[in-house]
């Protein structure tokens, strides 16, 4: 299994919603891969961290960072793949798709 489908199955393991990946090869040397995803409670956000690092671990796959434990947004380095986990509220705030309107999307 690859690196974004065990990160949309775990999220999908806590019915995170509005799942989107962006392809961001072209526009960062950093990371080839930005998803993001909304919950609807810290305690979801929580849920959905550890078992995406669980089940990325499991699979041979590392984390580098978690930033923004307890918070609305919380950002999970993998490497290739960025994950973005936000509440409702936090999603709708920062609206961060505006940022990448010009990258390839999927609905995931």
């Amino acid at each position: 299994m690859n690196l974004e489908q065990i990160i949309v199955n775990a999220l999908g393991k806590v019915k995170a919603f509005n799942i989107i990946g962006f392809d961001t090869k072209e526009k960062s040397p950093f990371y080839d891969e930005m998803i993001i995803s909304t919950v609807s409670s810290l305690r979801q956000a929580d849920a959905a961290i550890n078992y995406i690092k669980e089940d990325v671990e499991k699979e041979g796959y590392n984390i580098r960072a978690i930033e923004g434990m307890q918070t609305g947004w919380v950002i999970v380095d993998c490497y290739d793949i960025i994950v973005s986990i936000f509440t409702e509220e936090e999603r709708n705030r920062f609206q961060i798709e505006k940022i990448y309107l010009d990258v390839p999307s999927k609905n995931l």
